[in-house]
């Protein structure tokens, strides 16, 4: 469990919710890092975290601070999907029209992003979930075309697990070639204070210290399932919340 010492100093109180993701430690290095190496070209990369911690949220912030000068993000969540899928999902979203085989399908997508004056990203979700072949086979698509550098970007997201699973023998040449290897924890506890006026404006005033210690806990500093909890308990009542609202949020939320 990250506790970290409680510090004196927590971030104003907003007036209004704000909709948009909170930027925690980690979730701002990851943003920052991932930018940083689309500016230098494309390349391989990971983001792990559990569920809850902003992974899709980066993905979209990420897409949002794009400009047409350094490509677009194509973002695909489809657990189990073989190569041949994702290749027809690529097709499809680029406007090439499929061939007889995937290599045929791959050659005619080379083509068409050779042609383009930026590279795609390819940010493919829930990897953990990909078959096997799949992940070894991927390679083939970032990687069709000889030139030094990998002809798009390719960054697979899931849970901690992932990492174990790309120690397997048979993934060593993808786990190599990763060049970011982003973490997301979720909220320190000194961050609870800044997130939940980020979130809930005024009403976090509503939320006492007392119960701040076990908020944290048990939703582990995920960011989303603390506003989820933090959303049901606010609407049972208009006073201050007690032990109660917040246990019944907790059960609510399976915590």
């Amino acid at each position: 469990m990250k506790r970290a010492p409680a510090l004196a100093s927590a971030l104003p109180l907003e007036s209004s919710p704000n909709p948009a993701p909170f930027p925690y430690r980690d979730w701002t290095t990851a943003k920052d890092e991932l930018e940083s190496q689309l500016r230098r070209g494309t390349f391989y990369g990971l983001v792990t975290g559990a569920s809850g911690t902003g992974k899709t949220s980066l993905c979209h912030a990420l897409a949002a601070s794009l400009d047409d000068a350094r490509g677009q993000i194509l973002y695909l969540s489809a657990p189990r999907v073989s190569l041949l899928g994702v290749v027809r999902y690529f097709a499809q979203v680029l406007r090439v029209l499929p061939r007889r085989s995937s290599i045929e399908t791959i050659k005619a997508l080379v083509d068409v992003i050779k042609e383009r004056s930026t590279r795609p990203l390819l940010w493919i979700d829930e990897a953990d979930r990909l078959p096997m072949a799949t992940l070894t086979e991927l390679r083939s698509l970032v990687e069709f075309d000889p030139a030094p550098a990998p002809l798009l970007s390719l960054i697979l997201s899931g849970p901690p697990e992932l990492r174990s699973q790309l120690e397997a023998p048979a993934l060593f040449p993808l786990k190599r070639r990763l060049v970011v290897r982003a973490t997301l924890d979720g909220l320190r506890r000194d961050e609870l204070d800044g997130f939940l006026a980020h979130r809930f404006g005024d009403a976090a005033r509503r939320v006492p210290a007392s119960l701040k210690d076990e908020l944290f806990e048990r939703t582990r500093g995920a960011p989303a399932l603390a506003d989820r909890v933090i959303t049901h308990a606010l609407a049972r009542t208009t006073k201050t919340l007690g032990d109660g609202e917040l246990r019944e949020a907790l059960d609510a939320a399976g915590l």
